[in-house]
């Protein structure tokens, strides 16, 4: 007889603030004990965030700190975890009054509690802080419980919206991978209240949040494949160096060497990236590399005090607008473009819109001038305008186009500005058995929206040719769409002449719906 299936795990735990003296704690705690063996059955794990002071007389209680020594007493992890309410992002210090991360985990401490709703009230606490904080905890090998929640009562959408930021942040940290973080979700804006949020809109806020935990900022590709048979794919982790459409042959670089692949048809899908070493794009030495850059560019912007922003496309627009809603005021935020209006090319009641928008932020906006020259000086830079006129800055972002990632092809299949010549069927143009979509190709703006509807349709066509049937003309007719966001609570965009509200901007940048619906909308082909 086979054993009843394991219930997945749940977490419940309790912050008992600093109200109990260290007497009451400690009954507490030992009216918890009768509970265990039940909770245990249902797999339910449960934590305990006490006083700091009363922290160390129930650390002694479960065996973890010896009280003669005062030292760390090897155990399995007990049947309550017991957690601080705060620390400090500093392990150690000239630091007064702060509680070390480092001395809580020697005493046996196993989760902090971090950015609560009264800290970040009471005590001014932001996503960076919290971040900062929750990089020490992980750092000693505790568990971050990181409080995240909405401000003001709205819509679903608005609170997952508020409450991305929050999570990103910390699934971003360099030491996050693999690691176990508790978020713990509370709309601030019912804490207290006699009119509790209901279920279902608590329901429908976490089941987002969980969306947004699960995708993380980058993905593993080899899981991917994980439902597919072995033997019907190769996962090979390199770098394309080559291509012979004559031998019909790809030379690929990977750790071990060089090596030569061959094949029948060719999927050329290897993106673009920004000018200039900014993290817009992936970086072409790979994922850590792209987090490396990230993290220091989160690490500029944290010390800048003035920031400019060159390019006043979509990237610009929301570059400006993030940090300006992000640091309220804090910073001095400057954006430069060479056009007379922002977002170039874009409806005029769009243009208005999120022009208005960026100047109630506190954005400085200088038009018809482009930089043609940066200068570093020490900390700053010094920026020379095609107006002759010249700016000193903490941060300068160049956000002036992309570079599609094809040096390793034949010039023969590229066009001036090196991108892959395809035809309507996305076939390369010239060459036997080759396809290419996304940001390499010539034939559609280098937009999400669009590489979501070339990779589905080139799909589609592979499978017909491999099955040797005709392939369909992929339809670049349709109305524009684009989405610009403006900061957390704003948005702006357009499918062909008419502007998208805010909510559709956030279900547009936000959620799946962008590559799963909205696309086959672009050119009204199902595909």
């Amino acid at each position: 007889m086979s054993s009843p299936p394991q219930r997945p795990q749940r977490t419940l735990g309790i912050s008992l603030k600093i109200y109990f003296t260290p007497q009451e704690t400690l009954r507490y705690y030992q009216s918890l004990q009768p509970i265990l063996s039940l909770a245990q059955q249902h797999n339910i794990h449960i934590f305990l965030i006490p006083s700091v002071l009363t922290l160390p007389l129930l650390l002694q209680q479960t065996g973890a700190l010896n009280s003669t020594t005062w030292s760390l007493s090897k155990r399995d992890r007990a049947p309550i975890t017991l957690g601080a309410q705060d620390c400090s992002p500093y392990d150690s210090g000239a630091y007064t009054g702060a509680i070390s991360p480092r001395e809580l985990a020697l005493m046996g401490c196993e989760m902090v509690e971090l950015g609560h709703a009264e800290r970040r009230k009471l005590f001014r606490e932001t996503d960076e802080t919290v971040a900062r904080k929750a990089e020490a905890v992980l750092r000693n090998g505790m568990v971050p419980l990181v409080c995240i929640g909405e401000q003001i009562e709205g819509s679903v959408e608005s609170a997952i919206e508020e409450c991305t930021p929050q999570i990103t942040s910390i699934l971003a940290l360099p030491g996050a991978k693999g690691k176990e973080i508790v978020f713990a979700y509370e709309p601030v804006w019912a804490i207290g209240q006699p009119r509790p949020a209901s279920a279902e809109y608590v329901v429908g806020v976490t089941r987002g949040l969980r969306e947004v935990c699960g995708e993380g900022v980058f993905q593993e590709i080899a899981p991917g494949f994980a439902k597919y048979p072995s033997e019907s794919y190769e996962l090979i982790v390199g770098a394309a160096t080559g291509v012979d459409p004559t031998s019909k042959t790809v030379t690929i670089k990977t750790a071990s060497g060089t090596s030569e692949q061959k094949y029948t048809h060719l999927v050329i899908a290897t993106g673009s990236r920004s000018e200039g070493n900014v993290p817009w794009k992936s970086n072409l030495e790979g994922s850590e590399k792209t987090k490396a850059v990230l993290h220091e560019y989160q690490e500029k912007v944290r010390n800048a005090k003035n920031i400019v922003v060159a390019g006043a496309g979509p990237t610009g627009v929301e570059t400006a607008a993030e940090l300006a809603f992000e640091y309220k005021g804090k910073k001095e935020v400057t954006l430069v473009t060479a056009g007379k209006t922002i977002l170039p090319g874009l409806p005029p009641s769009v243009i208005k819109f999120a022009t208005n928008q960026l100047a109630s932020l506190g954005i400085k906006t200088i038009y018809s001038a482009r930089v043609e020259a940066e200068f570093p000086s020490g900390n700053a830079t010094e920026l020379a305008l095609s107006t002759g006129e010249k700016m000193t800055t903490d941060l300068y972002l160049p956000t002036i186009g992309v570079i599609p990632n094809t040096e390793f092809l034949p010039k023969s299949i590229l066009g001036g500005r090196g991108d892959v010549q395809v035809d309507s069927f996305l076939k390369v143009k010239g060459v036997e058995g080759v396809w290419a979509a996304g940001d390499v190709v010539d034939i559609q703006a280098k937009q999400m929206a669009f590489a979501a509807l070339q990779a589905k349709a080139l799909a589609k066509n592979l499978d017909l040719v491999l099955k040797n049937q005709p392939p369909v003309k992929y339809s670049t007719d349709g109305p524009p769409m684009i989405a610009v966001t403006l900061g957390r609570s704003k948005g702006t965009g357009r499918r062909g002449n008419m502007k998208f509200p805010s909510i559709v901007v956030y279900f547009v940048k936000g959620k799946t719906l962008f590559t799963e619906k909205l696309p086959k909308y672009i050119s009204g082909a199902e595909f």
